[in-house]
């Protein structure tokens, strides 16, 4: 019997073909980026989430799928249609780019929301991991830690070497923005402290003013326009805006706090207008996508925390694992580009077996110990819930739909210890951590190593009475394609004992694989039912992160001279072998190639390597090569460059026109259209068999080498951003001279 669909469960439809959209315009591989359900507070406290969303080197971008009638005022009651406006207005407040479509824009006109991605985020967005919740400050003392002092040490020797830019990066709760503050305390200089949020300014001006004692702090943002203070912390924004009342010189330190943004348009004219004898930037960011544009804006890491640092140098929890193994098949569980496919997801784990063996587990292995369990959707929470309720199990279930006021009473009763388990179908509130939790359940399937990441940050913290974080993986049958995230996925550990320690010191690795190794389980462990001589090697392959360090077959045919159909064609017959192949579903398969191949292609096959730097002069030689069988191409140039605007686009119905003109002039003045049977040379064509000729014949080449394309549904032909960035009239003047010459040699032939 089909399970339905919990209506809070945070899938649809509609978002399950958005998923399919995205990855058929990305790449299933940048799918790993992508946050559903995304936790946000609006302006009035309320906790909300969004459908999904990415963050770049530049933004952080929002995508909101509903149904028509959440767009139409007429359709919708008043208060839902204000709530639903507050939503947007929070989230743009929020420094949110947020876009929206329908659900019958999803399924009806794909190609258009196909196109309007590519408009929205370029062809090869940087997409980056989301770095977490920031907790909030705590009123207790700094306390200068171990890594603190190697980073301040390292900053020093960096300044005495010539260096002018550090980046310091660290895992959430790290003590990274005490480094920032430290150091610029010990080198005595004027300071201006930037971070994007208003409570970010506020934490960075508490942190000075415990830290350096005397010195005068000022705040810069929306009321406040100190500009004496010797130390300014001030918002990105407001700085912007009131860049004519600094002089470039006026501070000697510049601390940019979450420096992830930090290639965003609106941090580049900070940087570019200030002129700091030191930038240092901080961020918790643990891992990029493409972190070229920022590694050159902050070329020098001073120190480098990463998540296994954070534990070893005892600013986060140690963290051991107990791998639950169920009887659930997932191998027939359908991907929708980067994520489960959500009904063949709740039909296959809402089962009583599985639910049963969660609960099970709690009271053979936590009973009475304060944990979270991460669960599918609402109802599977609730189900949950109530089976250890039955079992005399202080639960509830908690989720982003139920009333703040009461979800607010649940979080704070779990605090206080007054409820045992939370089980949860998200991630809670953003920024909300309990220190009090030792044990985490990770009883829903995922994917995404964002949201893995973010569920495991929720039990990290220290707390005097918890000694370590125990981590229950429940683990299905899958394949190798389809495999959930787990403890030892995502950290690269393939030898596994129950309890074993995964975070820790490496002393107390190495003391816990001894103990194991002689037999012996550790004392911490007395409560857990494990047993020291049970041991595992288990499959830790990762196709997403591989994926991640190659090249998909789109990008390939991006780095090379060559068609999209002859690297189609080449895979077909063999020439080229796929160094991975990834069977997404029955009849697709995703090639991809180590980046190495693009040298080995280009010297086997002929072929010129495509780089940012010799695209546009690869472009115009492509432009000068005329071997023709019928006149199309030069005639398709010259009228895309008559109809081209200053972007490089141009209407394909323009076009069209202006190239139908050409042949029409030809037959007015007693001209053959074309050497061979075409449209022209038989009449009776329309409009439309222009366009198709053109789709079809000239513009397809320019298509195949990534040079143009065609966005269907704005019916709109683009030069590749890339070329015209330093595209100019002298190359305009260059084709046009290549055109006008090889139609002189055509009809002269």
């Amino acid at each position: 019997m089909k399970v339905t669909m919990s209506e809070n469960a945070g899938n649809s439809g509609a978002e399950e073909q958005f998923v399919q959209l995205f990855c058929d315009v990305f790449g299933v591989e940048k799918g790993q980026f992508v946050y559903l359900q995304h936790p946000f507070v609006d302006i009035y406290g309320n906790h909300r989430t969004i459908d999904f969303a990415v963050m770049t080197d530049d933004e952080k971008i929002a995508f909101e799928i509903d149904g028509e009638t959440w767009h139409d005022p007429g359709k919708v009651s008043r208060e839902k249609y204000i709530d639903d406006l507050l939503k947007q207005n929070s989230m743009i407040f929020e420094g949110w780019k947020v876009f929206r479509w329908t659900d019958y824009q999803i399924y009806k006109t794909p190609e258009r929301v196909k196109d309007e991605l590519i408009t929205f985020l370029g062809y090869s967005p940087a997409l980056t991991y989301f770095d977490g919740d920031t907790p909030k400050q705590k009123g207790e003392v700094f306390k200068l830690r171990e890594h603190q002092e190697e980073a301040l040490a390292n900053l020093v020797k960096m300044r005495e070497n010539g260096k002018t830019i550090a980046l310091v990066q660290g895992a959430t709760g790290s003590g990274k923005s005490a480094i920032g503050v430290l150091d610029a305390k010990q080198t005595g200089k004027r300071v201006l402290f930037l971070a994007h949020t208003k409570e970010l300014v506020e934490q960075g001006v508490s942190n000075f003013e415990k830290l350096w004692q005397g010195v005068s702090v000022g705040r810069f943002y929306d009321e406040y326009h100190d500009t004496d203070s010797f130390v300014v912390c001030a918002s990105v924004q407001s700085i912007i805006r009131n860049l004519e009342q600094f002089d470039p010189n006026d501070f000697d330190y510049l601390i940019i706090d979450e420096c992830h943004h930090a290639s965003a348009k609106s941090y580049r004219k900070i940087l570019t207008y200030f002129h700091p004898k030191f930038t240092l930037g901080l961020t918790a960011t643990p891992e990029r996508a493409d972190g070229e544009d920022l590694l050159e804006i902050f070329q020098n890491f001073a120190h480098k925390l990463n998540i296994k640092e954070a534990v070893e140098t005892g600013v986060l929890c140690p963290v051991r694992c107990i791998r639950i193994k169920t009887n659930i098949n997932m191998s027939d569980v359908r991907i929708n580009g980067f994520k489960y496919n959500a009904l063949d997801l709740e039909e296959t784990i809402m089962v009583p077996d599985r639910n049963n063996l969660i609960a099970d587990t709690y009271i053979e292995y936590a009973n009475g110990k304060s944990a979270v369990i991460f669960c599918t959707s609402v109802k599977h929470a609730e189900v949950l819930s109530d089976m250890l309720c039955e079992r005399g199990v202080k639960a509830k279930a908690v989720s982003g739909g139920i009333k703040t006021a009461v979800r607010k009473q649940i979080l704070d009763d779990y605090s206080q210890r007054k409820i045992q388990v939370l089980c949860a179908c998200d991630l809670l509130n953003e920024g909300w951590d309990s220190p009090i939790t030792e044990v985490l359940f990770m009883a829903r399937p995922t994917m995404s190593k964002t949201i893995y990441m973010q569920q495991l940050g929720r039990g990290m913290r220290l707390h005097k009475d918890k000694e370590f974080l125990m981590v229950f993986d429940f683990v299905d049958n899958a394949n190798m394609f389809n495999s959930a995230y787990s403890l030892h996925r995502l950290l690269n550990i393939s030898e596994y004992v129950p309890g074993g320690l995964v975070l820790g010191t490496k002393h107390a690795i190495e003391w816990d694989k001894d103990m194991f190794q002689k037999g012996n389980k550790p004392a911490v462990l007395i409560d857990f039912p494990v047993y020291a001589m049970d041991y595992e090697v288990i499959d830790i392959f990762n196709w997403q992160d591989k994926a991640n360090k190659m090249y998909s077959e789109m990008e390939l045919i991006r780095h090379v001279s060559a068609q999209e159909e002859t690297i189609s064609r080449y895979i077909k017959e063999g020439k080229i072998v796929p160094d991975m192949n990834v069977p997404i579903s029955e009849h697709k398969t995703l090639h991809y190639f180590e980046r190495k191949r693009v040298k080995e292609y280009c010297e086997k096959f002929g072929w010129t390597e495509i780089t940012p730097s010799n695209r546009k002069q690869l472009f115009l030689e492509f432009c000068n090569e005329m071997q023709m069988s019928y006149s199309y191409k030069p005639v398709f140039l010259i009228s895309f460059i008559s109809c081209m605007n200053e972007r490089g686009e141009a209407l394909l119905s323009d076009v069209a026109e202006s190239f139908a003109w050409y042949y029409e002039d030809r037959i007015k003045n007693g001209l053959i259209a074309e050497k061979k049977p075409c449209i022209f040379t038989k009449g009776g064509y329309t409009a439309k068999d222009v366009e198709r000729l053109i789709l079809a014949s000239p513009f397809k080449r320019f298509e195949g080498m990534g040079y143009m394309r065609h966005s269907k549904y704005l019916g709109v032909i683009q030069i590749d951003k890339c070329i015209m960035k330093t595209f100019d009239e002298n190359d305009i003047s260059d084709i046009l001279t290549y055109c006008t010459d090889a139609l002189e040699r055509y009809w002269g032939s």
